[in-house]
C-alpha cells in the first residue's frame, strides 16, 4: 500500500466521521459517548499523527476545528496534489457544516462506486414505476424532488394530490423527514433564494448547502415559515447534493435542449442517466448531469461508474457553473474519468449543433 492511499483513507475515515457528526442533528441534546465510529476515526488518526511525529487534535471538538481551521495542505498527511486541494477545508467555518468537498471525500471513501451508491433511492423508484407500467409517475416524482427541497406538511399534502405520484407515493412520504432545530433562526425557518433549499445562520449572515448559490451570489432568504409549521427536508444533505440538485441542473438543461429542437426524454425508464436525447440525425444519448466540488473525484467516481456499472456510452455533463469558474475543470475531470465524455453544457450542445449541421 503507498503513502498517498493509506493516507488518503485516513482522510476518508475523518470525512464520514465529520458527515456523521453532523447528521446527530440537535448537538445540543447530544450525551457521550461519541459513535463507535466517530471513536475508531479518533484513534486512527491518533496513530497515524504519533507515527508523523505530529501533535494529533486532543478531542473531537479538537478534529472538528481541524475541519475548518486547516486547509488539507496543513493535514500531517500525504495526499495526491491533483486530487486534494491544498485549500480545501473539510467544515465551513461560517456555517459548522461539513462542505461540499467533505462529502465528496467521504462518498469516494464508503464504496467503489458512488454514483451507484447515490442513486439507489431513485433506481428503486424507477424499478417500481417500471413494473407498474408508470413512467408519467416517476418523471414527476423526480420533479418534484428536483423543485422541492423543503415543504410544509400542508405542501406536502397539495404535492401528493396534485403530482399524481400513486404507485410512487410510499417513495415520495420517505423522501421528506421534519427539519432539524438546527435551521430554527428566531422561530423561523428559512430556504435560499437560489435554489429552495434550506439556509443555516451563519455569522450575521446566511449559508447555503448548494455552492452554485455562493457563486451566484445568491445565498438570501426567500420564502419563510413558522418553525410550528411542520417543514420536511429532502432526504439527507446527501442526496440533496448528488441527486436533487443535479437533477435541477438536468431540468433546465433539458428545457434548453428542447427549445433548440432537440428531442428529450426526461427521467427515462429504465437504465441510468437524467436525460435520454435523440438528435436530428437519430442518434440517441444518454445524459447524466453532475456537480461535484472536486473535479478529481468526480473524474475518479466517473471511472468507477464506467467500470463497474455499464455505463460507457453515457455523457456526463457538468454543471454550467463549475466549468465557468474553474477553466480547468473538464480537463482535470477528464485526466481521471479516463473517458473522453465528460462535457461542459456548452460543449455538449456545440456536439449536437455539429451533428444537426451534419445531417442538414
Amino acid at each position: 500500500m503507498t503513502a498517498d492511499s493509506a493516507d488518503e483513507q485516513v482522510l476518508g475515515a475523518v470525512s464520514t466521521a465529520l458527515v456523521a457528526l453532523d447528521e446527530l442533528g440537535d448537538l445540543a441534546t447530544f450525551r457521550m459517548p461519541y459513535p463507535p465510529a466517530v471513536q475508531r476515526t479518533m484513534d486512527r488518526l491518533t496513530l497515524h499523527c504519533l507515527r508523523r511525529d505530529a501533535r494529533p487534535p486532543s478531542s473531537v471538538p479538537g478534529l472538528i476545528r481541524w475541519g475548518y481551521e486547516r486547509p488539507l495542505g496543513l493535514w500531517p498527511l500525504v495526499l495526491p496534489a491533483d486530487v486534494y486541494p491544498a485549500d480545501g477545508l473539510l467544515i465551513d467555518e461560517r456555517s459548522g457544516a461539513p462542505t461540499a468537498l467533505c462529502h465528496e471525500i467521504a462518498l469516494c471513501a464508503e464504496t467503489a462506486n458512488p454514483f451507484l451508491a447515490v442513486s439507489r433511492q431513485v433506481r428503486a423508484m424507477a424499478a417500481l414505476a417500471d413494473e407498474h407500467d408508470s413512467a408519467s409517475e416517476y418523471r414527476a416524482l423526480r420533479d418534484v424532488l428536483a423543485d422541492q427541497p423543503v415543504l410544509t406538511e400542508d405542501g406536502f399534502n397539495e404535492v401528493r394530490i396534485l403530482s399524481l405520484i400513486r404507485v410512487l407515493d410510499d417513495h415520495l412520504t420517505t423522501s421528506y423527514v421534519p427539519i432539524g432545530p438546527g435551521y430554527d433562526v428566531g422561530g423561523e425557518i428559512r430556504a435560499c433564494t437560489g435554489c429552495g433549499g434550506p439556509l443555516l445562520p451563519a455569522d450575521e449572515d446566511w449559508w447555503c448547502e448548494r455552492e452554485e448559490c455562493a457563486v451566484d451570489g445568491i445565498v438570501t432568504p426567500g420564502a419563510r415559515w413558522d418553525s410550528d409549521a411542520g417543514v420536511l427536508v429532502q432526504g439527507d444533505r446527501r442526496h440533496r447534493q448528488f441527486v436533487a440538485g443535479p437533477g435541477r441542473a438536468a431540468r433546465r438543461f433539458g428545457a434548453e435542449l428542447e427549445a433548440s429542437g432537440v428531442e428529450v426524454e426526461r427521467w427515462p425508464l429504465p437504465g441510468p442517466g437524467d436525460l435520454r436525447v435523440t438528435t436530428a440525425g437519430g442518434r440517441v444519448r444518454t445524459v447524466q448531469l453532475v456537480d461535484w466540488h472536486s473535479p478529481a473525484l468526480l473524474g475518479r467516481a466517473i471511472a468507477a461508474s464506467v467500470a463497474g456499472h455499464g455505463t460507457d456510452s453515457v455523457h456526463w455533463i457538468v454543471a454550467r457553473y463549475r466549468t465557468d469558474a474553474d477553466p480547468a475543470y473538464l480537463r482535470i475531470a477528464r485526466e481521471h474519468a479516463m473517458t473522453t465524455l465528460v462535457f461542459s453544457e456548452a460543449g455538449f450542445t456545440g456536439l449536437l449543433r455539429n451533428e444537426a449541421g451534419a445531417h442538414a
